[in-house]
């Protein structure tokens, strides 16, 4: 739990001192500061209650495997357990939340002794009770996948082995600048205890800026702890669409997740990337096939950098604003906070609409640009995404299906629609207009249309606002 903490404080280092150094002129910042602090003692409290009061029960006759804690109490059916494992010690830096991505998992660790790893359709936890091979020779036989170790014991390094600490620079890096701003305002508290001046600052600011873009790919594989993959019929099915896209020297990557995703990085074709989670590489091959050609097409049209502009853009748009509007602005702050807290409140509101409209924009062209890749087309990139969505929905349901209320197991599915479905008008509009992507409902009926990137661009600008609408 203390090392839990360290690595926390360690990530929120740099907030914490800005907070405390920087002068009220950044009132805005540090109400940001705020809100991220809540959102990181949640997290902390969750894991404490974790730690306090998990218990693990074992029903052998109704062949179930029951988690009691404070916030997290799960009831498992062992039928559905994919795979279990043995590892010499806990992975904090594969636990840790904020140094993690593209990852469900529940951390039920209480030692640095042996932990048992049981993966769950959408979960996987993680328990360190007393004898974890004794368990896990119990447990193994009702696993419908093998581990690949043989019931070998997995080796964890310590946190001072030398490859651990590569480890810990790149996650760290990573939480401290893409799940926090800790990096960034850790930097600006120490230009402003320098009493730097407003150029040096902003030109600060700017050259972190393009390190992230040029490091990007690095920093998102250290955080999923990507392991390449290198041969076998993905691989294979994948360097023909690099080829087709124009990407040939594109790596991929397996991410041992039981979620199902994939994802692009790489500011520049060159260093490009394709991460697949293994739940995903699970898939039949051409839906695994239509994936990696729309995560093909974001790499060539160069969207993670597009997107990164955009955030860039908007940000500099703000910075500007109160510098040619400072003393405005800060007799605002000074004589009517409510009207102060209330403008930083709607644009908060608009960033993540304005980032959803451009990160849309890219998906869409990124399905109907990749399905030209594909020999089914369009419609092998719908078949492709409707088994990711069906997918995704059976293990939501047997997910929720294993989180205990009052005691019991929750027996009923979520309420929400199917993603297949179209859903209420009012998550509708959520999903519009503040989702980085457009419902998989429409994205499959509109490349079910058989059309192609123009047309379907017409289609969405119509339907971001109609289906926003009631009705």
């Amino acid at each position: 739990m203390a090392a839990d903490v360290a690595l926390t404080g360690l990530v929120s280092l740099g907030a914490v001192l800005f907070f405390g150094l920087a002068p009220e002129t950044y009132a805005a910042l540090k109400v940001f500061i705020v809100f991220m602090m809540i959102s990181v003692s949640i997290q902390t409290i969750e894991r404490a209650a974790n730690f306090y009061s998990a218990r693990l029960y074992w029903l052998p006759e109704e062949e179930h495997l029951v988690v009691l804690s404070r916030f997290q109490p799960r009831d498992f059916p062992l039928r559905e357990l994919k795979e279990a494992s043995v590892w010499s010690s806990p992975d904090l830096l594969r636990l840790h939340p904020l140094f993690t991505f593209m990852s469900s998992h529940q951390d039920y660790t209480r030692s640095f002794g042996q932990v048992l790893k049981l993966s769950f359709p959408g979960e996987t936890i993680y328990l360190s009770p007393d004898h974890a091979v004794h368990w896990h020779r119990l447990l193994a036989p009702f696993a419908s996948a093998s581990d690949g170790t043989g019931g070998k014991e997995k080796k964890v390094l310590p946190l001072w082995h030398p490859a651990v600490l590569k480890r810990l620079f790149w996650k760290g890096y990573y939480a401290s600048t893409v799940k926090g701003v800790s990096a960034y305002t850790g930097l600006l508290a120490i230009l402003l205890w320098l009493k730097a001046p407003a150029w040096a600052v902003g030109l600060f600011v700017l050259l972190w800026w393009v390190l992230n873009f040029y490091v990007s790919d690095r920093v998102l594989i250290a955080a999923t702890d990507a392991e390449p993959i290198t041969e076998g019929e993905i691989f294979e099915r994948a360097q023909t669409i690099f080829r087709k896209a124009g990407i040939p020297h594109t790596r991929l990557f397996s991410v041992d997740s039981p979620d199902y995703n994939g994802f692009a990085t790489g500011m520049n074709i060159g260093r490009g990337a394709i991460m697949l989670t293994t739940a995903t590489l699970q898939l039949p091959s051409p839906s695994v096939e239509a994936i990696l050609a729309h995560e093909a097409a974001h790499i060539r049209k160069r969207d993670v950098l597009t997107n990164q502009l955009a955030r860039f853009l908007f940000i500099g748009l703000l910075a500007g604003m109160a510098y040619l509007f400072f003393d405005q602005l800060k007799w605002l702050a000074e004589n009517f906070k409510i009207a102060m807290f209330l403008l930083i409140y709607v644009f908060m509101l608009v960033f993540p609409m304005y980032l959803s409209f451009i990160a849309q924009w890219t998906e869409v062209r990124a399905d109907f640009t990749g399905a030209t890749w594909l020999s089914g087309g369009t419609m092998q990139m719908a078949q492709g995404l409707t088994d990711l969505a069906a997918a995704q929905d059976r293990d939501l349901e047997k997910s929720m299906a294993h989180r205990m209320t009052d005691g019991r197991s929750s027996k009923s599915r979520a309420s929400s629609a199917s993603s297949l479905e179209r859903d209420s008008w009012l998550w509708r509009f959520l999903e519009f207009q503040f989702m980085a992507h457009p419902p998989l409902y429409w994205r499959i009926g509109s490349l079910a249309r058989n059309g192609n990137w123009r047309e379907a661009r017409k289609r969405w600008l119509k339907d971001r606002f109609k289906e926003s609408l009631p009705g």
